[in-house]
């Protein structure tokens, strides 16, 4: 049961309010992402930036104002994109499956932006490893 205060409340944040902290927490979740990916914690990360350990914690929790500046410090130091301000409409990232042997074990790879490309690569590679096909 929802509580009719809180609920009141919530219908009263503003737009400005409510989209900042859905940026803020997708930012942080990249972060982790990234982190996560790299196998990297978040003590790496207050290192990298030559930032305490304590601060990198506070901005984790979601609701820190990230400048440009910081933000553009932290892809740098990552080496990954964090922000995406591309003009185009935004689309979630594709995950693209490769059969990896005849088994029919597949393994996730990373969507490639020029996708045609990058399967000619990989049938080409495949053609010269498959074993050949019993009809």
């Amino acid at each position: 049961m929802k509580n009719k205060r809180l609920e009141s409340r919530r219908r009263k944040i503003s737009k400005e309010i409510d989209l900042f902290v859905k940026h803020s927490f997708d930012f942080v979740d990249r972060i982790h992402q990234i982190l996560e990916e790299k196998g990297l914690e978040q003590k790496d990360l207050a290192k990298a930036l030559g930032k305490s350990e304590s601060e990198i914690s506070k901005w984790m929790s979601g609701t820190h104002n990230f400048t440009f500046k910081t933000a553009a410090k932290i892809e740098a130091v990552l080496d990954e994109l964090i922000l995406n301000m591309s003009k185009e409409k935004r689309t979630e990232t594709n995950v693209m499956y490769i059969i990896e042997n005849s088994q029919f074990q597949m393994k996730p790879q990373k969507a490639y932006s020029n996708y045609s490309q990058h399967m000619n690569t990989v049938i080409q590679q495949y053609t010269q490893t498959a074993e050949p096909c019993l009809s």
